[in-house]
């Protein structure tokens, strides 16, 4: 049981790196993807789509979009197939687009089971 660990530094504008975890290289569907936005990058570009992809077996899609507040994560296979999970979630009505702002979607059996914004749950949208 290997865990896989991917570290991408300044993937897009605005983003300071993303990061996947997955505990077990036999398990894909179940892990942690982490955003790190640079300060103030929300203010300036919107949307900001952090992604990772390894064709044909992995994709994982995060839209975060101030303009709508809302978070919206993609999870799914490469192959050009549909995702295989998809949820979105409320940013919070108030917080500062000059902190530094984390994003985590975790997932587990290819399912998105939650997402956070610098360690607070984010609520699912209705």
């Amino acid at each position: 049981m290997s865990e896989i660990k991917s570290r991408g530094e300044k993937p897009v504008p605005g983003i300071e790196y993303s990061e996947l975890s997955i505990p077990d290289e036999n398990h894909l569907g179940t892990g942690l993807f982490r955003t790190v936005l640079e300060p103030r990058a929300l203010a300036r570009i919107n949307p900001i789509i952090s992604s990772i992809l390894n064709e044909p077996i992995f994709k994982l899609i995060v839209n975060i979009n101030l303009a709508t507040e809302t978070v919206t994560a993609l999870l799914g296979k490469a192959d050009n197939s549909p995702p295989l999970s998809r949820e979105i979630f409320q940013l919070p009505k108030v917080f500062k687009t000059s902190d530094v702002l984390t994003f985590d979607v975790i997932f587990k059996d290819w399912k998105i089971q939650g997402a956070n914004m610098n360690g607070k749950d984010l609520e699912r949208s209705q």
